[in-house]
């Protein structure tokens, strides 16, 4: 396929498993017209890369990423996602409209690894897939920055990067303290990881510096992006949303019998990815402060037999319900809670504290994480317990079905889809469409 890209010899082993059970007939791109939900006429398609999916991984990254692919392919867009396999082989699949290309490119011996090991094998490989199998789009959409390789592609379709966090970020956010806890300060691996965190920094800044447009999903990661200057106008902040669908209204009283909660309660409500990095532990601390409330506790991570151990040795255990992974159930525990509280060293935007305050609740968090017109909604400060203290002042009197209301207008997926598609057009509008990747 003449030889644009030239791998190293570890990503050679793995780029051959790509391979192995993709045949061509599964890949081929349609590029007929349709029309879509409001009668406008659609021929454009959309290469994604997403490193990981819900049904691989719980994140918020995984749902954003999924939930606009599905709410583009709605629009009549037509959406090709790459993707992870954990499966040992690639598959190519369909789902709700979307076709997904499940690729098999980590190397054997890092296959029982932690999967932050194969993340950097991912960008080269989405590249050579797409050239080698022939892939073509009008726009490669990139979640996170994993278009490394296509970016050395002579001829490519513009690249829009939706960025949600930036790896200093990251890196001071917890990654640091985590590794400082397992090591101690003074073991080489410390430095090893800043020096990595100054290599990705390099490494982001070069590519956001050759996409061609930048879709950060906050404020705050905007004004984080290295190497890009306040006023590019390239940079245009769409934050993530929700899928309304999947939080149906239930009032509190309601939810919290499904649950086995009193009604005469105040229940503190964490979701999220357990990690360390959220803070979750912290909210022990307010817990003893607050001997009125009760705190659930849901999700799955590398914290969670630590928080499990911590808590069982806290004097407000009797008031702790740790429930582990939860998917369908989390609109009732919304419902359910006072309060949702997110004390997080480092955010994008979450996508939790848009679930919670679609179902009328109001949030705790350490810093602004949410959109301006959210703020009133939210008690913000690092000091964890008089806040947790302001955020259930501020649920007495927030009036849950207006914010509700708020959310699901502005924060859906198929409103922020045609904010991606109007960014899409102006793109294509420039450039030849329908570019395969060589």
């Amino acid at each position: 396929m003449g030889g644009i890209l030239k791998p190293d010899p570890p990503f050679l082993t793995a780029r051959a498993g790509v391979h192995a059970s993709v045949s061509s007939s599964a890949v081929g791109h349609v590029s007929s017209k349709r029309t879509g939900p409001e009668g406008f006429r659609m021929t454009l398609s959309v290469l994604t890369l997403a490193r990981t999916l819900p049904s691989q991984i719980t994140g918020g990254l995984e749902e954003s990423s999924w939930n606009l692919a599905r709410s583009l392919s709605s629009l009549g867009v037509e959406e090709t996602i790459l993707t992870t396999s954990f499966r040992g082989q690639s598959v190519v699949r369909k789902e709700d409209g979307v076709t997904i290309h499940e690729l098999a490119y980590v190397p054997g011996r890092l296959r029982s690894k932690p999967t932050y090991r194969w993340w950097p094998y991912f960008a080269r490989a989405a590249a050579s897939y797409a050239r080698d199998l022939g892939l073509s789009a009008d726009i490669i959409h990139t979640q996170s920055l994993y278009a490394n390789g296509f970016l050395e592609f002579p001829a490519r379709p513009p690249i829009l990067a939706t960025v949600h966090g930036t790896p200093r970020g990251d890196y001071y956010g917890g990654a640091r303290t985590k590794l400082i806890k397992e090591v101690g300060v003074v073991h080489p691996r410390v430095l090893y990881q800043y020096f990595a965190v100054v290599g990705a920094t390099y490494r982001a800044k070069k590519q956001l510096r050759d996409v061609d447009a930048i879709v950060p999903v906050s404020q705050n990661v905007a004004e984080a992006l290295p190497g890009v200057p306040r006023g590019d106008p390239r940079v245009v902040i769409i934050p993530n949303g929700i899928d309304p669908k999947d939080f149906p209204w239930i009032e509190r009283g309601e939810a919290r019998e499904s649950l086995g909660l009193s009604n005469n309660a105040t229940v503190l409500l964490f979701i999220g990815r357990m990690e360390e990095s959220k803070g979750v532990g912290l909210l022990l601390n307010a817990l003893r402060a607050i001997p009125e409330a009760i705190l659930v506790v849901a999700g799955a991570g590398p914290y969670l037999e630590p928080f499990r151990t911590l808590a069982a040795k806290d004097p407000s255990v009797s008031r702790v319900r740790i429930l582990g992974p939860v998917r369908k159930e989390r609109f009732l525990l919304y419902s359910a809670a006072d309060l949702f509280c997110l004390p997080s060293r480092n955010e994008g935007q979450p996508v939790s504290l848009l679930e919670a305050m679609a179902m009328g609740t109001p949030v705790a968090t350490s810093r602004p994480w949410l959109p301006r017109e959210l703020l009133p909604f939210s008690a913000i400060g690092t000091d964890i317990e008089p806040v947790i203290r302001a955020g259930l002042k501020l649920s007495q009197s927030v009036n849950r079905l207006d914010l509700r209301r708020l959310v699901l207008d502005r924060f859906n997926w198929n409103r922020l889809a045609r904010d991606y598609l109007t960014i899409f057009q102006n793109l294509t509008s420039n450039s030849a469409r329908r570019q395969a990747m060589r």
